[in-house]
């Protein structure tokens, strides 16, 4: 039998909440994903009468149940799929709120994080939207709660406690989610936007995460439907270029969390990367898609592309610097003519981003981010460990050196900051804070070297514009 307590849950009583005194957690509890506690003492003996504690053999011996499912919900193993969606269903209506809050939430999620990083396609998700309680279905409710998740910022000076609850509640929905042996595009997306919450707070669970959300697309064979580009213009076109855009969306989290993190090779190594870009979004997502091919991954920079298509063109580079850092000569010393050429491909991109918008703020956000902070590592590389010698700046005129890339990120991050009121902060990647750090960190260094206040002037504009980005990403960099 369950056993309940005597008294309701500390929680219950301080908002006044009706308790239904479950331990070990109340149905309420449960629900909003918040821990449960209950004053001491207030607990009763199990209804077994053998004492507080239910013997281990009698629970060895008993129906297994998952620790990870609700007691009353999955009692007598029927963990059926229409629990499942009932009950993530009901948290994302509980968190959430009704049919108008969600709408609201899903709006400003497209009108954000979608604008650099988008991995959905919003027409088919506002498809379902309308009988998203009306027929419940635990991959559409998992998928919103962590779309939810994903545009939540840092409320002022609050610390990453006030994400605490709601992050709690997705991640123990996908907990779920898996447990059920369910696993989808949906699953998978969500999952996605979980790590890159992780990753854009510097949560060190974005190391685990990232490499579940691998292998969660791999199990769905995301990786596979990468290898021919669809050219006629179905409804299953759409849905395989949403799943290109997927895989794309995992391989640049997982570069650029590798590249941070500076050890271990990419959790996505070996598994593919797409050999097209991915098309033009305005047109996808309509799910109007041309017969002609996909540009491939080779595509020149003089050719023009959309945000996320160079976005990924930027991460291809940074799959291979990390392979070039990865494989030392022998004698220990990077191959020099590989990181030239790595640094020249990147410089390229960095002169070439700003030119194809005026305000790169916060569709190009992402992929200049990526250019700078592959950029740093490359200089960081050839330079001396030993911070007592001075740091080699090289020809200020010459693009590849570490003197025109710094002068390059200094005018971008001046000009980031005069005109941060005309910046929608909700709405700019995580992925370019390690370039200012890093970037912010040689500036100090060199200033401390010289004496030349120049460089402290610049490591404050840099520390200036980190401080503008932590307004939504708390990264650990920062």
């Amino acid at each position: 039998m369950t056993r309940k307590a005597a008294k309701a849950c500390i929680a219950c009583r301080d908002r006044k909440r009706k308790c239904d005194r479950f331990i070990p957690s109340c149905s309420l509890c449960y629900r909003l994903g918040r821990r449960c506690q209950y004053a001491p003492g207030v607990c009763l003996p199990s209804q077994d009468g053998r004492g507080s504690i239910v013997g281990l053999p009698s629970r060895l011996s008993g129906p297994s149940i998952s620790p990870l499912s609700s007691p009353r919900l999955f009692d007598n193993g029927n963990f059926s799929r229409t629990n499942v969606n009932n009950m993530i269903t009901d948290k994302l209506k509980t968190s959430i709120g009704d049919i108008s809050n969600i709408k609201n939430a899903a709006t400003k999620y497209f009108k954000s994080i979608h604008v650099w990083f988008p991995i959905l396609s919003e027409l088919s998700y506002y498809e379902r939207f309308t009988s998203v309680f009306a027929k419940p279905c635990a991959e559409y409710s998992v998928l919103t709660l962590s779309m939810m998740l994903i545009i939540t910022t840092p409320p002022g000076r609050e610390t990453l406690d006030s994400f605490t609850s709601l992050y709690i509640l997705v991640k123990s929905s996908i907990a779920i989610v898996e447990a059920a042996n369910i696993n989808s595009l949906e699953v998978v997306q969500a999952r996605l936007l979980v790590s890159l919450f992780e990753f854009g707070h510097g949560m060190p669970a974005a190391f685990i995460s990232i490499a579940a959300t691998v292998r969660a697309a791999v199990a769905i064979g995301l990786n596979q439907t990468i290898k021919s580009p669809c050219t006629d213009m179905s409804a299953n076109c759409s849905k395989l270029e949403e799943c290109l855009r997927v895989w794309w969306g995992i391989v640049m989290l997982d570069r650029n969390y590798t590249l941070e993190r500076g050890e271990g090779p990419c959790a996505t190594q070996d598994l593919g990367t797409p050999r097209h870009l991915p098309r033009d979004g305005s047109i996808w997502d309509q799910k109007i898609l041309s017969s002609v091919e996909p540009l491939p991954l080779s595509t020149p920079s003089n050719v023009r592309v959309g945000p996320f298509a160079r976005q990924a063109q930027v991460s291809h580079v940074l799959d291979i610097l990390i392979m070039h850092l990865r494989d030392p000569r022998p004698n220990g010393v990077l191959d020099k003519e590989e990181s030239d050429q790595i640094a020249r491909t990147l410089t390229a991109f960095s002169l070439l981003l700003p030119e194809e918008t005026p305000q790169p703020w916060p569709r190009y956000c992402g992929a200049i981010g990526m250019c700078y902070t592959a950029l740093m590592a490359v200089h960081e590389s050839r330079q001396d460990q030993d911070s007592a010698l001075p740091i080699e700046l090289g020809d200020s005129h010459c693009p590849e050196s570490l003197a025109s890339a710094l002068s390059r990120i200094n005018f971008i991050a001046g000009r980031f900051n005069e005109k941060i009121d005309q910046v929608d902060v909700e709405a700019i990647s995580p992925f370019p804070s390690c370039s200012l750090y890093k970037t912010s960190s040689v500036q100090y260094r060199l200033w401390k070297q010289t004496g030349d206040r120049k460089w402290l002037e610049a490591a404050e504009r840099m520390k200036l514009m980190l401080t503008n980005f932590s307004k939504r990403w708390m990264n650990q960099n920062s």
